[in-house]
Formats: structure tokens, sequence, C-alpha cells
């Protein structure tokens, strides 16, 4: 919540970040492709299908790269392993519970109450029906009755000053890089050596099949841009979503006593009594807020600024302090705030929020989409039509639609530049024999919610290897990299060992820099671990590693810093945020477990399984 968690100073802040990770863990695939076997499904867990629709509504239908999608994937997948676990246990979740937790949700709030039209135009503005939702918070309570205990547990002190002194400790690191280009001029490649790389490497050197197209885009979007709406609509509905549209964000400043939650009645008593006399003070000269919180806040991120948190949306921060900055004006101090970090006081400092101006455009293209989506599906059920009717050309298609014909660059079975067209599926169709060959127009395909493609094949040229004369300078390059990459290992790997036998340190080094455990850094993983387990006793002391494709990093550790010491504050913060990781690494464990249990098959094509 706080400023120190942020600034990366501490092994508490660490901690802190490993924690907000969640439960992102990718399912090992670095390439993502859609259906196979003409199956409609991306996985299937148990008997439960995840639909290529519901992956895009888990983005928010929004583009991302191919290579994210897998790990959205394997969200949904764990989110089902959960639904399906929940069921085989047979914990439910009754209808008023459900009603509970939404009347609880404050964006369906109005006045600190439900809001049953608040509720229905939020919905509507989604696109999605209460009985939607409503299963969607049946899923989410299920879901957390099987996660619970996953985060809850005592960690020891002892373990906790371990994990701090572990990841707190700094050095002074210099970095030195022992690289090819240096040992380039010493190889050499011989013609010998060209052929006999050419002659065992062939299927490098085959260009793929390829074929240029022309297509027709058929979508929301675009039939969105003959329709119109009046200034009247677009300004009714940013009346009645005006909170939702302008993003409202509250600037404020705190004072902080901070309380654990297990505190004794005596530590809270003075706890309140302390802040009860700060706020007396406050109300009598309220000008004097930002000189009370350097002296008397007890957040070390933002005191020595007055207080200053900045600005922050409704949501993010926890309840108790989100609530209250919400319900300000501005310039007003609330009443001593508890949440679990302790006792706030709170000034509200600034609001802003989007214009209409800002958001009008947005709003008037949501609203034809609206208007749009209420005839699309027969419009691209005669657009699907069309297109295999008149199968020799797109033109028809195109007039009856008002559609322009775009061309598009060389694709490949595998990818195409245009990120319209790097749809499998697509390209699955444009190399058909039907369209490759017959030359007829492909069917529309879907490669995005609400947008249709058809392709047609104006140019194809055949896979084909490529001579020896066109590749052998590639070649050449490629065989002297990879001697002068054995040549910088090895001088890399011999100069570490006389270092450490205690041999002259003729090295010209750079300024060393100082370094955590597992602070942010330039140096992987691997190699961090090799730094911090040379002893410090004896300064300075070496390490090094070969760096893939780079050549070999020699590290000098010059200076060596004990971590700081923890106050009472961070220690038990510290403390929850381990019990938190422990659970989350339990959880991964247990979801793996349920994966053996429950049979998951993932129905797609991957480029590479790690």
């Amino acid at each position: 919540m706080f400023s120190f968690v942020e600034k990366n100073k501490t092994a508490v802040q660490v901690v802190l970040g490993l924690v907000s990770l969640g439960l992102v863990v990718g399912v090992g695939l670095t390439g993502y492709s859609a259906m196979e076997d003409g199956e409609s499904y991306l996985a299937k867990v148990g008997q439960t299908r995840i639909t290529p629709r519901e992956l895009a509504e888990a983005i928010g239908n929004r583009a991302i790269p191919n290579e994210m999608k897998p790990m959205v994937l394997e969200q949904l997948v764990k989110k089902q392993l959960l639904l399906e676990q929940a069921s085989l246990l047979h914990l439910k979740v009754s209808d008023d519970q459900i009603r509970d937790a939404i009347a609880a949700i404050p964006d369906f709030q109005e006045n600190g109450k439900f809001s049953p039209k608040r509720y229905q135009d939020l919905l509507a503005a989604q696109q999605m029906t209460p009985l939607t939702f409503q299963q969607r918070v049946r899923d989410d309570l299920s879901s957390s009755h099987v996660l619970a205990g996953f985060s809850s547990g005592i960690q020891s002190t002892a373990v906790t000053e371990y994990m701090a002194k572990l990841l707190g400790e700094k050095r002074e690191v210099a970095m030195l890089q022992i690289s090819p280009a240096a040992f380039m001029s010493q190889v050499t490649v011989s013609d010998a050596e060209v052929k006999k790389y050419y002659d065992s490497h062939q299927a490098e050197f085959k260009s793929p099949e390829m074929a240029r197209l022309e297509y027709l885009v058929f979508s929301q979007q675009e039939l969105a841009k003959a329709i119109s709406v009046s200034p009247d609509d677009v300004q009714k509905y940013f009346d009645a979503h005006k909170a939702e549209l302008t993003g409202e964000e509250r600037k404020a400043s705190h004072i902080l006593i901070t309380l654990a939650k297990d505190a004794k009645p005596e530590a809270k008593k003075a706890a309140q009594a302390k802040a009860d006399a700060i706020l007396l003070e406050l109300k009598a000269n309220p000008v004097r807020f930002a000189e009370l919180a350097k002296k008397e806040s007890q957040d070390p991120g933002s005191a020595a600024n007055g207080g200053d948190l900045g600005f922050f949306a409704r949501g993010a921060m926890v309840k108790p302090f989100d609530e209250a900055a919400f319900k300000l004006k501005k310039g007003e101090i609330s009443a001593v705030v508890a949440s679990d970090f302790g006792l706030h006081i709170i000034r509200l400092d600034d609001v802003r929020s989007k214009t209409f101006a800002e958001v009008q455009p947005g709003v008037e293209q949501k609203l034809k989409l609206e208007k749009v989506s209420q005839s699309f599906q027969s419009k691209a059920e005669k657009f699907n039509d069309l297109v295999y009717q008149e199968a020799s050309s797109l033109k028809p298609a195109a007039e009856a639609f008002k559609l322009l014909v775009k061309q598009s660059d060389w694709i490949t079975r595998a990818a195409a530049k245009d990120e319209l067209l790097n749809n499998e599926k697509l390209r699955e169709a444009a190399f058909s024999d039907d369209v490759l060959k017959k030359k007829h127009n492909s069917e529309a395909i879907e490669v995005a919610p609400g947008t249709l493609v058809s392709v047609r094949v104006i140019e194809a040229k055949p896979a084909q290897a490529q001579k020896l004369e066109a590749v052998s300078a590639g070649i050449i390059a490629k065989l002297k990299q990879e001697k002068a990459l054995k040549l910088a290992v090895d001088e890399g790997t011999k100069k570490l060992a006389e270092l450490k036998k205690g041999g002259a340190d003729t090295l010209t080094w750079p300024a060393p820099q100082a370094m955590l455990r597992m602070g942010q850094s330039a140096v992987p993983e691997a190699q961090v671990k090799d730094i911090f387990r040379v002893s410090a006793d004896k300064l300075p002391a070496y390490a090094g590693a070969e760096v893939k494709g780079q050549g070999f990093a020699l590290f000098k550790v010059v200076q060596a810093t004990p971590a700081p010491a923890l106050d009472a504050g961070l220690r038990r913060q510290m403390s929850e945020s381990m019990v938190q990781m422990y659970g989350q690494v339990e959880l991964a464990s247990y979801l793996q477990a349920l994966k053996s249990q429950i049979k998951v098959d993932y129905k797609l094509k991957a480029s590479n399984l790690e």
C-alpha cells in the first residue's frame, strides 16, 4: 500500500514484491495457436471446455501478443480445476451468499447502499446479463472455499530474521564481460566447413511456401462507422455512467500510527490516544498537517513528504482507507480510520477525473457498436454466404457491404506480418487446396470477436531450397561467432580459475554496482546466486559464469553490507508476507496435484515446450 513497499531497499520489499506476483505461473508454452482437429476449444478440464471466446472475454476482448495467451489460458485452467474440486468436495454456495457478495461490491452502491439500477446499468454496459454475472460470483465464491487456508499460518521469528538477513544483504560488485567480439579476428572458417554445415542443415536453407492475399474484413467496428448516434444519446449515457467513465482519482495525504492486528489492549489504547491527540491538533490548526505527518507518521514511505500518497483510483487502497478517502471533500480531514496497517488520519488534497469531451468519442463508439451488435449476426451470415456463392472474387461482397479489398504482404503457413492475418485457422484456409490451387475465396473466418475475414490468393511461391552461394555469407558469420564464443568462454573460465587461486588481478574493472540477492538486476538469477554464494570473509572475492551466446561474465565482490535490522512493524509485515508467499507455493503444488486427479487436455499447438 505504502511507498516503502515500492522502493526495494530491504528484504521486506523483496518478499512483498514476490507475494504480489500471485498465482501467475506459466504453462510452459512459448508459442500459441488456435484449435487443432477443428474442435472449438483450447483446453478441457474434466468435462468442461475452455473456448477461444472465454479466453477473449478473460482479456476483455483486447488484442494481446500470442505468446501471452497460454498464460491466460493456464489461469482459466487453474480456475476450472478449483471449481471441479469444489464440486467434488460438495462445497455449495447459497443464493443468499451470492446476493450478499454482489450487494457488497462498491461499484454497485450509491450512498453506501446497493442500487439495483446501478447494478443493471453497469452489467448492460459490459453486455452481460445478471444471470451470467451471478454465475461468475458463484464460481469465485466456490473457488475461494477451496483456496481458504493457503494464505494463513504462523511464521517463526527465527525464520523471519534469517530471511531478512539473507535477502537484505547488499554487495558491491564489479562486472566484466569477456565478449566473442574480442576474438573474432582470431578465427577463420574454411570452404569445407561451410559446405559441411550447409549439407547437414538443409532444412535451415529452405524458403517456405508463401502466398500473397487479397482479403475483406467484415467487423462490427467497420459497420459502426456508418452508424450515427445523437448528441442527446451520448449525453444521456454519460450521465448514467459518469463514475466509471470519468475514472475519478483522488490525491490524499495521511498520518499513520502503526498497530498490529494482535496488539494487546494497552497498545491499542496508547495508539488510539496518540491518533486522537494528533487529530485534535489538526482540528485546531489544519495547516500543520504536513508538519505533523513528518514528525508523527510511522509510514516511512510518505512521512518525509508530509504524508503525501499521490493520486490513486477507487479500490487501490485497503478498504477502510479507500472508503474514508472517497467520502471526503477536497481539503477535508477524516476522523481516525482503522485498517490492517494501523490508525490513519487522512486529508483529501485533490480530485481529478476525465471530462465529457475526453470520453465522448469512446461513448459514441460504444453506442454505435451496441446498435450494430443487434444485427451483426444476420449480416455476418449474409457476408459468409456471398463470399461462398461468388467464390471467384471478393468484389461482389465488397460492393454489397461497402468494404475495401485489401492486399497482404507475403505470408507463410507459420506466420503473417499483419496481425489480423496471423491467425492459424485463417492461414490454414489460405493454403488449403480450394483457396491456394483453385483460387476460390475462403470462408469467412472469425479472427477476433466480432471480426470476420475472407481471403483469396493472388500470388503463390512453392517451397524451395536456397543455393549455397546465396547463404554462404550467413554460414560463415555463424561459424565465426561460434568459434569466437568458445574462445571467450575458455578465456573467462581460465581467468576465473586463476583469480580464485590468488593470482594477480591485472584486469581493468568498471566501477562496482550495488546488488541485492533478489532485487531488480540485469544479471541473470543463476549468476546472482553465484555472486552471493562467494564467501565475504575475504574480499575481493570472484565469481563468474558463461552467458549463453554472449561470452563469459566475471564478477568481483569488493564489499558486503549486512542487512539492516528490522523494526517491529516491518518484521510483522515481512512475516505476514512470507506466510502468504509460502501459501502461494503450497497452492501451486496443490493445483499440480489436482491435474493428476482431474484430466486436463490442452488443444494447443506449441512452437516449443520447455
